[in-house]
C-alpha cells in the first residue's frame, strides 16, 4: 500500500483510485487519518478541522447514502468538509447532491423577478401617494418621511436582488 492510500476499516482492502468517488462515504473516509470502524456504517477518525491527537470525529453513512459528520470537539460539518477539500454537497450521493432534497436548504425560494417587480411597484405607489399629499399642501409628518425612506430602501434592495444597481 502506498503512503497516499489508506485502508477502509473492516476488510482491510486498500482504496484504489477508481473507487475514490464511488460513493460519498468513500470520498470522505479516504481523506481521513486514523480511521477505525466502530459499527456497520459507522467510523471514528481524527478530525481534519482542528489539531486532533485522538479521534474525535464520528462518521456515519445513512441508509440513503448521505454521510453524517459529528466532531465531538465542536467543529462544524462545513469546516470538516473544507479541511478535506470537499463541499457539503459531496456528502450526498449522486443526483441527490442538492441540499434542498434533504430538507437542509435555506428557507428562501429561488429568486423570482416578478416578486421584485411587484415589490417595486408597491413601494413606488406608496412614494407617489406621499408625494401627492405634499403637492396638495399637506405637511409631511415624521411617519410619512420614515415610510418614504423605507420605500426607497426596499426598491434599492429589490434592484440589488435582481442583479441591478448596487
Amino acid at each position: 500500500m502506498t503512503p497516499q492510500q489508506k485502508s477502509r476499516p473492516a476488510g482491510g482492502t486498500a482504496y484504489d483510485k477508481a473507487r475514490l468517488h464511488d460513493s460519498p462515504i468513500d470520498a470522505v473516509l479516504h481523506r481521513l487519518e486514523k480511521v477505525k470502524r466502530t459499527a456497520p456504517d459507522k467510523w471514528i477518525a481524527r478530525c481534519p478541522a482542528h489539531d486532533d491527537h485522538r479521534p474525535s470525529l464520528s462518521i456515519r453513512e445513512a441508509d440513503d447514502g448521505r454521510v453524517l459528520l459529528k466532531c465531538w470537539s465542536g467543529c462544524s460539518a462545513q469546516a470538516i468538509t473544507e479541511a478535506l477539500g470537499l463541499s457539503l454537497a459531496d456528502l450526498f450521493p449522486g443526483d441527490r447532491r442538492r441540499l434542498v432534497d434533504h430538507g437542509t436548504s435555506p428557507m428562501r425560494r429561488p429568486f423570482d423577478y416578478r416578486d421584485a417587480l411587484t415589490g417595486i411597484a408597491h413601494e413606488a405607489t406608496v412614494a407617489r401617494l406621499i408625494v401627492e399629499a405634499v403637492n396638495r399642501g399637506e405637511a409631511m409628518d415624521v411617519g410619512s418621511l420614515d415610510r418614504l425612506a423605507l420605500a426607497e430602501e426596499r426598491i434599492s434592495d429589490a434592484l440589488q436582488a435582481a442583479g441591478g444597481v448596487q
